[in-house]
């Protein structure tokens, strides 16, 4: 059993809408997010891997974040030009949740859908942090932890468990198969 300490207050920053659009995935970019903990590329490279076998996305990156597991200004900007849309992780620590929330609210101010992955004993850090950036609605899939530690085969069944709220934070919906 783990308890996250949550070492923010609940106050609150200028809070903005949350994103309510639908997302086509069809043919879209998106770009991989590695705050550098143990096997978040991995485990964004099976998310990617079925999103480019559902939709044909194109998959840049993984990028890595700067120091202190947050992307400069100049990162978000460089990275927020070339996709369509962001997965980034991982959160499965006090800091590290706090630092997926960051990036992905940076990602969605510059108009770029962002989901963060961040594990289930770290979703109260994860809430804390968006309403502190303003964003108290922000979504974010939440997976069993850990994961850092995990053989592939698990990894790659965390990633698909991950899959379906990924779609429904970016409002997509699994295509619908045309073969008969």
């Amino acid at each position: 059993m783990f308890t996250a300490l949550v070492p923010v207050s609940d106050a609150t920053t200028d809070a903005r809408p949350a994103r309510t659009q639908h997302l086509d995935l069809n043919g879209v970019t998106v770009a991989l997010v590695d705050n550098g903990k143990p096997r978040t590329s991995e485990l964004l490279q099976y998310i990617a891997e079925e999103l480019r076998a559902m939709y044909g996305i194109t998959v840049i990156g993984p990028f890595r974040t700067d120091s202190a597991m947050v992307m400069s200004d100049a990162q978000l900007d460089d990275v927020a030009a070339r996709c369509d849309v962001v997965l980034n992780g991982l959160g499965d620590c006090g800091s590290c949740s706090a630092s997926s929330i960051v990036v992905s609210t940076a990602f969605e101010t510059r108009g770029i859908p962002a989901v963060a992955i961040c594990t289930k004993p770290f979703a109260p850090t994860a809430r804390a942090i968006a309403a502190r950036q303003g964003r108290p609605d922000q979504r974010f899939v939440t997976v069993a932890h850990p994961l850092s530690s995990l053989p592939d085969e698990e990894l790659r069944e965390r990633a698909l468990d991950a899959l379906p709220q990924v779609l429904d934070i970016l409002g997509a919906r699994e295509p619908v198969s045309t073969n008969s």
